[in-house]
This record gives C-alpha cells, structure tokens and sequence, in this order.
C-alpha cells in the first residue's frame, strides 16, 4: 500500500537532482555569454570619380496627349542616335516614358495653359565613361532635340578597393578600443569571437550630385565620391 508514494518520492528527488546541475549550466554558459565586448570602428575615405551619369530629358507638345507622346517618340529617335555617336564613351538606357498630362501654367502649377495643350515627357539615362565630356554629351543632345538634362551623378570604378584598403586600420582601432574598454573594466581581451564588415553602397556615398541651378539647393563639391569602411569585432572579456 505504502509502494505508490515511496515511489513517487524517488522520482521527484531524482528529478530535483537532475535539474540543479542544469541550473548551474546555465548560470555558467549565460556568465560566458555576457563577457563579450562589441566595438565598431569606421575610417572614411574621399576619391576622386571617374564616372558620372545624368538623364537627358525629351519633351514634347501638342494638342492631345497621344500626339504629345507621338512628337516625343519622333525626338527620342534623334537624340538616341547623336548620343549612340559617342561610342563605347557612353552607355546610353533605353528611354523611359516620364509623364503626360496638361501643359502646366507658367508659375509651374498645373492648370489649363491657352490654347490648351497637353505635354509628354520621356528621358534617357546616361552614363560617361570620360567625366570630362559632360559638356559635349549635354550640348549633342539639346542639339538634337532634348528639352534639358539632369544634375550629374558621380561615380567611381575603384570605390570597392578604397574600402577594403582602410579595413586593416579600422580592425586595428577596433582593438585598440576594445583593449581600452577591458583596461577601464579592470580585465582583458580574450579570443576573438566575430568579425564582420559593411560599407553602404560604394560609388554613390553622400550626395555625390552637382546642379546647375542654385537658387533652391547648394551646389557641393565636385567631383569626390566618400566612401566609409566600417568593421565590427566581439572579443572575449576575461575578468
């Protein structure tokens, strides 16, 4: 009679048993876990570019929105092929229909222009190989019928390698910090645990544009592309 309780004793004596050795487990593993030190160290650079990249716009004007975009599509043609004139200095997009609608008023709200008429607007994406060729690329393309084109894009072909030149150094202050950190906490580094890398999107860091009308936005200065080298480290803390 008295088998069923002695019995259900002994389990839950062997069970008490069985989880205080976990317990201390995971007093140990949470205590190795938290003597971890994260530091994040950045170095920035600033290149010059080699590339550069604006849109050419194309309008065009009439009466009724489909032969608005019909006289666009005929200016498309012309322009496409005096840009194609520059050869392999150039990688020119297909065009890219941007808007059509009514002609906005004068002030540059949109409205019912006299007589009424309708807009359409396409534009093309252009990248230069010769940044210095700007000017010639802008003055073929007016000439050939564009309405205007955009701010430029700067760009560089070694931004990649810029950023993995810094890295040793940002590792090499990480460390230092990171000794600087265990010092002050009265211990010292142990192995190191991670290691990782970022750098934002090379080639296009900050605003790496140059517009030509400075009466709403400030002009920055051409033509430098930033780019930032970033690396984050986990040491060991060993108190």
């Amino acid at each position: 009679m008295n088998s069923l309780p002695f019995q259900v004793a002994m389990r839950l004596r062997l069970l008490v048993l069985t989880l205080v050795p976990l317990s201390m487990q995971a007093q140990v593993v949470q205590a190795f876990r938290d003597s971890v030190i994260t530091v994040t160290a950045s170095r920035n650079s600033r290149i010059l570019a080699d590339r550069a990249s604006l849109y050419v716009v194309v309008e065009g004007t009439a009466e009724t929105a489909p032969d608005a975009v019909a006289r666009v599509e005929t200016k498309l043609k012309a322009v496409s092929a005096a840009l194609k004139g520059f050869g392999s200095r150039l990688e020119v997009d297909a065009p890219i229909a941007y808007a059509v609608g009514a002609t906005p008023l004068p002030n540059g709200f949109p409205g019912v222009a006299s007589p009424a008429s309708n807009i359409a607007r396409s534009v093309i994406r252009v990248q230069l190989i010769r940044p210095a060729e700007v000017a010639n690329v802008v003055a073929t393309a007016l000439s050939a019928g564009a309405a205007s084109s955009s701010a430029l894009t700067f760009e560089s072909s070694v931004a990649d390698s810029a950023r993995r030149a810094r890295i040793a150094e940002a590792l090499a202050s990480a460390r230092m910090d990171a000794e600087a950190i265990a010092q002050a906490l009265g211990a010292h580094l142990g192995a190191l645990v991670d290691v990782s890398t970022s750098g934002g999107n090379p080639g296009f860091q900050g605003q790496n544009t140059l517009s030509f009308d400075n009466r709403f936005t400030q002009q920055t200065m051409p033509p430098e592309i930033a780019i930032n080298t970033s690396v984050t480290v986990r040491y060991r803390l060993i108190h």
